[in-house]
């Protein structure tokens, strides 16, 4: 667990890298890998956050901007960000501290990129029909969830009441598919009103193991679909 206090090292000299923790996470669009982010923040050993502003760090080269974030409404502290970082083979990040001396921080390779067009499903939902969802050709997909909006019959003409259940698939493979069958869309509390499909992919990079051993890196994305269903028709029927 992270604190929310400054460490001691945000002000003079930091010349070792064996008492900093390094946590650097990336987003990425998973359909275009230059559509990305990063940031990095540096604790002590004692999960103080380091803010010192003669700490620099470096992303393939280029710099990391400095940004004031607040925290538990009232504390303040800086992380390093930048966004749409080129790459290639691999995001090199590298720290330089207060002596100006640069020492490499982790590396992590970009996720492959995935066409969203190879997920195949109906474009609005039918009562009448099992929802057929299915996927080809993704990569480096770690995890599908499968989220369900449902009406309850609680509702009144005057407040609609909503509940949401989470199914979570876990690894996929890059081809499948997924069926809910249709008799599952009404029940004697809810009726089906939408689902929500997140499609994510994590991988962890490698650290300098120099650094406090709770360092990490570790890049993630997702691809999201949603489906309606028009609760008015299956009243009309």
């Amino acid at each position: 667990m992270l604190s929310s206090c400054n460490s001691s090292l945000s002000d003079g000299q930091v010349a070792d890298l064996s008492v900093i923790c390094a946590k650097i996470e990336i987003y990425q669009n998973l359909s275009d890998r230059k559509d990305n982010r990063v940031t990095v923040s540096l604790y002590d050993d004692n999960n103080n956050k380091i803010d010192n502003k003669n700490i620099s760090i470096r992303v393939n080269g280029l710099l990391l901007d400095t940004v004031k974030t607040t925290r538990l409404y009232y504390f303040t502290s800086n992380i390093y960000t930048r966004e749409n970082v080129p790459v290639g083979d691999m995001y090199r990040f590298e720290i330089i501290l207060t002596n100006q001396k640069t020492y490499v921080l982790g590396n992590v390779k970009p996720i492959a990129e995935s066409d969203e067009n190879t997920i195949s499903l109906p474009e609005h939902g039918d009562y009448d029909q099992d929802f057929v969802l299915s996927w080809h050709n993704l990569k480096e997909i770690s995890e599908l969830s499968i989220s369900k909006g449902v009406v309850l019959k609680t509702s009144t003409k005057t407040e609609t009441n909503y509940a949401y259940e989470t199914t979570v698939l876990g690894k996929i493979d890059a081809e499948g598919s997924y069926r809910i069958p249709k008799s599952s869309y009404v029940n004697s509390k809810s009726t089906l009103s939408g689902i929500e499909m997140k499609f994510t992919a994590l991988k962890f990079g490698t650290m300098n193991k120099q650094l406090l051993s709770n360092s990490e890196i570790k890049i993630s994305g997702h691809l999201d679909k949603y489906v309606d269903f028009d609760e008015d028709k299956l009243i009309a029927r």
